[in-house]
């Protein structure tokens, strides 16, 4: 019985994050074209030539990485699936029977874990896994063994109305 109550994917859109790195690029795109293409130095003190392209490399790299970023989330009547690619090879899964709650709440990415991707809180907060600003609400997952662990989701309503229906089902353990 794998029945899917909800599917979602989240991709990594602050804009802040997306322009720096974009402007960067240009920036040592230009470097490279004046200095190695034309033959001007760019700049007082130019930097030699290999670093301006591994610094280019680089942050073509970090630029590719932001555009792959994605958080899958899947929630079924065995439990909840998440993948935080690239990051997490497989899916990971959490049964509800290790579950001992969950619930919808409010977060802020910052304060409490220090920004996005997968981020270590304190213990009151435990780990977190989120990958936008825009996203301020979370499925709060505390296991039996009394770890936490903050999913985020740009869809609370619905994850709360799938929570609610796996809690009346009795599927979480309780046992925390």
């Amino acid at each position: 019985m794998n029945r899917i109550s909800f599917s979602e994917t989240q991709r990594f859109r602050t804009w802040w994050a997306w322009g720096a790195v974009l402007l960067m690029n240009i920036l040592f795109l230009y470097a490279i074209i004046q200095q190695i293409i034309l033959g001007k130095p760019f700049g007082n003190k130019p930097a030699p030539d290999y670093i301006l392209i591994v610094v280019e490399l680089f942050l073509f790299v970090l630029f590719l990485l932001l555009i792959s970023i994605k958080l899958k989330t899947r929630i079924a009547d065995e439990g909840i699936y998440y993948r935080f690619y690239p990051f997490h090879r497989r899916e990971r899964f959490i049964g509800w029977n290790v579950l001992s709650d969950a619930y919808m709440r409010e977060y802020n990415s910052f304060h409490e874990y220090g920004g996005w991707g997968i981020r270590t809180g304190s213990l009151q907060t435990g780990n977190a896994i989120n990958t936008s600003a825009s996203s301020k609400t979370g499925l709060q997952l505390r296991f039996t063994d009394g770890r936490l662990l903050l999913v985020g989701t740009s869809r609370p309503e619905e994850v709360a109305a799938i929570i609610k229906e796996i809690t009346a089902a009795g599927k979480l353990s309780r046992n925390g």
